[in-house]
């Protein structure tokens, strides 16, 4: 490009210095140690144990996990998780990677869709506002399938609004190539929270027949390329087993019936959402003047304002399509109320707009919200320890005070508070973005770099010296198993494909009286539990509560009488 053909400087400064601000921001969030603490039991680490038997395995088709055939997801992540280990070894970057990508690619698609329809100043405060918020925060770091599942929606919904608006006829074919992704990510709910969001906009606005606008058939033909192989591989592979496993038990038993015992009450997310969007959560009375109008019901309405006068309330319908959706849903998990939260972060994002139209006193409410929260918060750190009471974990509790780490992330939020409160009176209260955004790029880090050294052994580091020592003990033809102990972490990092958990003695007994070698990892009060006696046979190996013995062939088990011992 010529000298002559090259933007204003000015133009190039407003999109290369913020896009700049925000890979570092989220380089700073997401990637900077990454692999500094172990994986979490029990979803991180089965997802990445999958991929890793993937990997081992060279089976690309077939999920499994523990020696079973795993249809809890699609494979997406698995691919890329196992694409990961051939690149980086098998380990946590490798797994938590595509989880920290997805985040930064939607942060960044974030700023871009409000670059377009706002200004450079909405779409840098939408996209700091996605990436500093504490449920953003902890799965962009971690190996699960709810970052991506996020990403894919919400790019899906950036495509298809920019279409909408006017602007590009290749967004339709881009929302149709995201919700493939989606749901080869995730599942059907991939393509059933876009499809809600976007028919619901459109019969509230009455421009239902803009849909005739989509290249239905480019679109669908895209969708189907990228979908279709594998769910037609995997289901000639497995049959009937996987449309049952996976529609039915995984998706549409989960959505009608509590799986995992996972419940929770209707106003679940009602309670999840402002703690884990804290604390922009507070802002969002302040964007109201954008919603609530004299005639807002009315479709009449809506249909006589331009895409951009719209834009608001397809923020609110995305975020209430998807909080109606799982909130309905009987299974419940924090993490589900994910795909809403680029809405939020755009709404919010609104309130700093020019022309908002926002009274002072809603902008000022929200902002003196956000300080009481900060100052609720510095409590909440300062007198964290009073709760810390674990007998499984004695020296936790003098561990994190040692570090006097509590107090200092109290005196950060403390400062933020007051920032907050104070920049709520001024003319342009920008300051209480910037301070809020400095309190979480001085929280993060202390708790990253502070709290989880301390947390690490004490939480995480038996059970990986439990995985050590039996990848090196376990030899061809032993049975590695537990007895009460589901910790994915085990087959993960000892690199043995199956461990069976059993939950009953008979189990047990049976696979003792087997002419094979047994290894068995539990604890004392699993065992007094079934009222086992295992003092025959040797402890080849303690770490914190768990305890591997070392079953020669043919064994006998003994019980005691009920009572007679007291576990852990």
């Amino acid at each position: 490009m010529s000298a002559a053909e090259s933007p204003p400087k000015s133009v190039a400064g407003a999109i290369v210095f913020p896009v700049a601000g925000l890979l570092v921001l989220c380089l700073a969030f997401y990637f900077w140690r990454l692999d500094g603490y172990t994986l979490f039991d029990r979803t991180e680490t089965e997802t990445a144990e999958v991929a890793r038997q993937m990997f081992v395995t060279g089976d690309w088709v077939t999920p499994v996990f523990n020696g079973i055939r795993y249809f809890d997801k699609p494979v997406l992540l698995y691919w890329l998780m196992a694409m990961g280990f051939g690149v980086l070894g098998v380990g946590e970057w490798a797994v938590r990677l595509p989880s920290a990508l997805f985040a930064t690619v939607l942060v960044l698609a974030t700023y871009a869709f409000a670059l377009r329809l706002y200004s450079p100043r909405v779409a840098l405060l939408a996209g700091t506002i996605l990436a500093a918020n504490p449920l953003f925060l902890a799965l962009g770091r971690t190996g699960v399938t709810d970052m991506g599942l996020t990403s894919f929606v919400a790019v899906a919904l950036f495509g298809w609004y920019w279409s909408y608006s006017g602007k590009h006829p290749w967004g339709y074919r881009l929302g149709f190539a995201a919700v493939a992704g989606a749901v080869l990510i995730k599942g059907p709910i991939g393509l059933l929270l876009p499809g809600l969001i976007v028919l619901g906009f459109l019969l509230w606005t009455g421009q239902w027949r803009r849909l005739g606008e989509i290249p239905w058939v480019s679109a669908v033909a895209i969708f189907a390329v990228l979908t279709l192989p594998w769910y037609i591989l995997v289901t000639q592979a497995n049959g009937v087993q996987f449309l049952q496993t996976f529609f039915f038990h995984h998706n549409v038993n989960r959505f009608l019936n509590v799986v995992d015992n996972q419940p929770g009450p209707w106003y679940y997310y009602l309670l999840v959402t402002p703690a884990g969007f804290f604390p922009w959560i507070m802002l969002l009375p302040a964007t109201l003047p954008r919603l609530v109008h004299f005639d807002w019901w009315r479709r009449s309405f809506w249909a006589a304002r331009s895409p951009r006068e719209q834009l608001p309330l397809f923020l609110a319908l995305w975020f209430a399509v998807v909080l109606v959706f799982v909130s309905a849903a009987s299974t419940k998990l924090p993490h589900y109320i994910l795909p809403g939260l680029p809405a939020l972060a755009l709404l919010c994002a609104l309130v700093w707009e020019e022309r908002t139209g926002a009274p002072k006193f809603l902008v000022r409410f929200g902002l003196g919200g956000v300080a009481l929260g900060m100052l609720l918060l510095a409590g909440a750190f300062a007198f964290a320890l009073n709760f810390i009471e674990d007998p499984s974990l004695p020296e936790l509790r003098s561990s994190i005070e040692a570090t006097g780490l509590p107090w200092l992330l109290a005196a950060i939020a403390l400062i933020a508070a007051a920032a907050v409160a104070i920049a709520a009176f001024r003319p342009r209260p920008d300051w209480a973005w910037a301070a809020c955004l400095l309190a979480y790029s001085l929280i993060f880090p202390a708790l990253i770099g502070g709290l989880m050294p301390v947390l690490e052994p004490q939480v995480h580091r038996p059970l990986l010296a439990m995985a050590d020592r039996l990848r090196t003990e376990a030899r061809p033809g032993d049975l590695t198993a537990a007895l009460g102990v589901y910790a994915p972490s085990l087959n993960f990092y000892s690199g043995i494909n199956r461990i069976p958990v059993y939950q009953k003695s008979p189990e047990v007994r049976y696979q003792m009286a087997q002419d094979r070698r047994m290894l068995l990892v539990t604890t004392e009060g699993r065992l007094c539990e079934h009222w086992m006696i295992l003092d025959d046979f040797p402890i080849i190996f303690t770490s914190g509560i768990y305890r591997l013995y070392d079953i020669p062939p043919r064994s006998k088990l003994r019980y005691s009488k009920p009572g007679v011992c007291e576990g852990n």
